[in-house]
């Protein structure tokens, strides 16, 4: 099995495994390229940010475009993902029971707080946005379902860490300090005081500090059948929002959130 390290180092071009194809790795890495809002790419910006040869993503495109999985925009010479691949991530979120049990849970918190709420999973260094909820129009971030935020800089980030096992925990904030190694003094203070703040009251805190204008406070749940993790956030504009009102309500109400998932997961 090609390791942790090596995906979320972006490196599938080696592996120990003789049942791993690389083809299909490298596929695969094609449809993450693209990201969210930006439109259709061209081989040459694919080829950027997979670090394959330009004549290896040209045979890939054109297999994934005969698939069905991405469209070929001939006027701009560039690609997009089709619906197709939308088809693959909704059988995730449509199967995924701690999403369907956190939804009617999110949206009371929404609708209590006047706040957007979110749910994440881990994806390499990032949280991936599975489930969303908008709070009040003024004080959202709107991100949407399928939003990547980056995991040490972020209040569910931060929560998705502290919940992990120690070995897992130091794992991943290894390779969030060698991706990230000029900024790394700032992002460890910021998450020994996150990690302070879990173990005494449940919550993790990002003040400003991924997006200058967003406050945010996370906390996480597992489902101990599966040993599946997922983080939860609850913020909205700085101008509006407080870190008294994070601590002091919203906080304490992501917990009980997260808490109750675990419940009706059976987790004790």
């Amino acid at each position: 099995m090609i390791s942790d390290k090596a995906l979320i180092e972006g490196d599938v071009s080696q592996s120990g495994d003789r049942h791993f194809v690389t083809s299909l790795a490298r596929g695969l890495e094609i449809l993450r390229a693209f990201r969210p809002g930006e439109g259709p790419i061209g081989n040459n910006e694919l080829a950027k940010r997979t670090g394959l040869p330009r004549s290896t993503i040209s045979r890939l495109t054109s297999t994934l475009l005969q698939l069905g999985y991405l469209t070929h925009r001939q006027s701009l010479g560039k690609y997009e993902p089709s619906p197709a691949v939308l088809s693959l991530g909704y059988t995730y979120l449509a199967n995924n029971k701690l999403r369907l049990l956190s939804r009617p849970l999110m949206h009371d918190l929404a609708k209590q707080m006047g706040l957007g709420v979110a749910m994440g999973t881990r994806d390499r260094l990032n949280m991936l946005y599975v489930e969303t909820v908008r709070g009040g129009e003024e004080s959202t971030l709107r991100l949407e379902t399928g939003s990547y935020l980056p995991m040490g800089i972020t209040a569910i980030g931060r929560a998705f860490l502290c919940k992990l096992p120690d070995g897992e925990r130091d794992f991943f904030l290894d390779h969030i300090k060698k991706r990230f190694a000029d900024d790394w003094p700032l992002l460890k203070k910021g998450f020994e005081a996150a990690q302070r703040d879990y173990e005494e009251f449940g919550f993790c805190l990002s003040l400003g500090e991924w997006q200058s204008n967003f406050f945010a406070v996370g906390a996480a749940a597992r489902d101990n059948s599966t040993g599946d993790i997922v983080g939860y956030n609850c913020g909205g504009s700085s101008y509006l929002v407080t870190e008294e009102l994070l601590r002091e309500q919203a906080g304490p109400r992501i917990v009980g959130l997260a808490r109750s998932v675990e419940v009706m997961c059976g987790t004790t």
